[in-house]
């Protein structure tokens, strides 16, 4: 048998729905999904991606440096994990039977860059976790940053000693001069 309670479960479920939903914090949610459809039309991803093919070229591995840190870039624009994979994905997977890269470690860093969707802020999960739990968004976000970056630059050590264990699997080398680097940035 079970106690009664002041409050029974069905009216705390209904009072925490009218909370939740009359909430304007979870206005975001459709904005960075709607922000997700008009970005790849538009060829960002695409320009994004080359900008930062021009900076790790020299690393062991180079595009797939550029594959956690375009992830990077994009999620802190999209907010979602899906969206980060499957934009990073479909600017990047063609580069690997063309640059001769390891499918396998190349996918890999697709995948795990997209991870970086749901950490580095702003993020659709830490927005909807801190309305959950009635935690501060901003304070999650700025918990969000350092994990978030330190796990990218952790990614990317785990390519290039990869790819120094098996020299193979790094593809071609693409780095093209300083110069060239810096004259990707927007004037």
């Amino acid at each position: 048998q079970w106690p009664d309670s002041p409050m029974p479960l069905h009216r705390a479920i209904s009072v925490m729905a009218w909370q939740t939903s009359t909430d304007l914090l979870p206005v975001a949610t459709p904005m960075f999904v709607l922000m997700g459809e008009i970005l790849p039309p538009a060829a960002i991803p695409d320009k994004t991606y080359d900008g930062i093919v021009k900076w790790p070229g020299w690393l062991p591995g180079g595009l797939m440096h550029s594959n956690i840190g375009s992830s990077a870039l994009f999620a802190a624009t999209s907010g979602s994990s899906v969206a980060t994979a499957a934009t990073i994905g479909t600017v990047a997977v063609p580069q690997i039977q063309k640059r001769g890269y390891n499918e396998s470690l190349f996918l890999g860093t697709v995948a795990a860059g997209g991870t970086l969707g749901i950490l580095i802020p702003p993020s659709i999960n830490l927005i909807l976790y801190g309305l959950l739990t009635n935690t501060s968004v901003p304070e999650l976000y700025l918990a969000g940053f350092i994990p978030g970056f330190l796990l990218a630059l952790l990614f990317m050590a785990t390519v290039v000693v990869a790819c120094m264990v098996k020299p193979e699997w790094g593809g071609a080398k693409l780095f093209h001069g300083w110069a060239n680097a810096w004259a990707r940035f927007p004037h």
